[in-house]
């Protein structure tokens, strides 16, 4: 069972998803408390410039408002950039997410792809900055990347900046699961936005929210910051997820907390399924990325567990799977299920 994306479990009832990359501490009691008192207020419509989460925003990443765009989700930024950028050429990563390449599609834009290499554990190495020429108008970055988990190194990221900064090549860094990682500061682009660069963040993974939609767009330029928010509809944040997106963010120390936990739960899959005889590729996020026999997925799900075939991401072939990193006691019912299916 091949899935566009993970977490599409609407017609595998009790299955145990380990598809899709949510935070396995879950929804914070203080985000749904939020949504839920806010229904009554969806009787009008929502505030389509997002005041309110844009100002708590701005208290946490230190940046103008009028440089922030809320959207549907971290996925609804990314259609909204390319309708209003309508670049010509693009530069994405292979594997990397699906939907940089499937908005850029709808635009008509021609999409070049930059392999990220086996051999080289499918990290971004400095060969993507002969990819980045003058003819290129957009590049789309995933750190730490999905479905690898792998962080791009800090300094090679400012050089990516720079070159594209260089050239006038708009540059988008996915940054939805950075969250997760133990370094956030160090890694993120934040030190490097300028005026062509677009950080993406949600409130999707790290909050356990992924059915109220929320993600916002850190821009570098106004003027980029005003094209996203003038594309796609007007009304484009419900009052609930508005609501849930404020009370998220007086969640304090919850990043660190879940990191820790993230870092334990992943450490013990990663000794467990090398000692398997698995090939896994480490990685920072709370999901792990490795590398088996083909049909495992097929087998996992007649075990009730449902993972990532990753057959459908560009430069990936079969045998190649994602899991999310959950609790210590699904993580255990994971492996069990997983060692009887390498058993045969």
């Amino acid at each position: 069972m091949i899935q566009l994306h993970g977490g599409n479990i609407q017609q595998l009832p009790g299955i145990l998803d380990f598809s899709a990359n949510i935070s396995p501490l879950g929804m914070p009691e203080s985000v749904r408390e939020a949504a839920i008192r806010s229904i009554d207020s969806a009787e009008s419509y929502p505030d389509p410039y997002c005041v309110q989460l844009r100002q708590r925003i701005v208290e946490t990443e230190d940046i103008p408002p009028e440089n922030i765009v809320c959207g549907n989700g971290a996925a609804d930024l990314i259609f909204r950039i390319v309708h209003a950028m309508r670049p010509g050429r693009a530069l994405v990563c292979a594997p990397c997410f699906l939907e940089y390449e499937r908005a850029l599609t709808e635009t008509g834009c021609r999409t070049d792809r930059h392999i990220l290499r086996e051999t080289e554990g499918f990290r971004l190495t400095e060969r993507i900055l002969t990819d980045l020429t003058p003819d290129t108008d957009i590049c789309f970055l995933c750190t730490p990347n999905n479905p690898t988990g792998l962080l791009i190194e800090p300094e090679l990221l400012g050089r990516i900046a720079h070159r594209c900064a260089e050239k006038g090549i708009l540059l988008v860094c996915d940054e939805c699961f950075m969250g997760f990682t133990e370094k956030p500061e160090e890694y993120s682009l934040r030190r490097f936005l300028s005026e062509k660069t677009v950080i993406l963040r949600a409130f999707t993974k790290l909050f356990a929210m992924p059915g109220l939609r929320l993600g916002y767009a850190l821009c570098g330029s106004q003027a980029v910051a005003d094209a996203i928010a003038g594309s796609g509809q007007f009304w484009s944040v419900s009052s609930p997820a508005q609501a849930a997106g404020i009370a998220a963010l007086d969640e304090k120390g919850l990043a660190g907390r879940t990191a820790a936990f993230v870092r334990e739960q992943r450490g013990y899959l990663l000794t467990a399924m090398e000692e398997a005889g698995i090939r896994v590729y480490g990685g920072q996020a709370n999901y792990i990325f490795f590398r088996s026999g083909p049909g495992l997925a097929g087998r996992m799900l007649r075990e009730g567990i449902l993972i990532r075939d990753c057959r459908n991401y560009a430069g990936l072939s079969g045998g190649y799977y994602r899991i999310a990193v959950r609790t210590q006691e699904e993580n255990k019912v994971f492996l069990e299920a997983l060692r009887r299916c390498l058993d045969g």
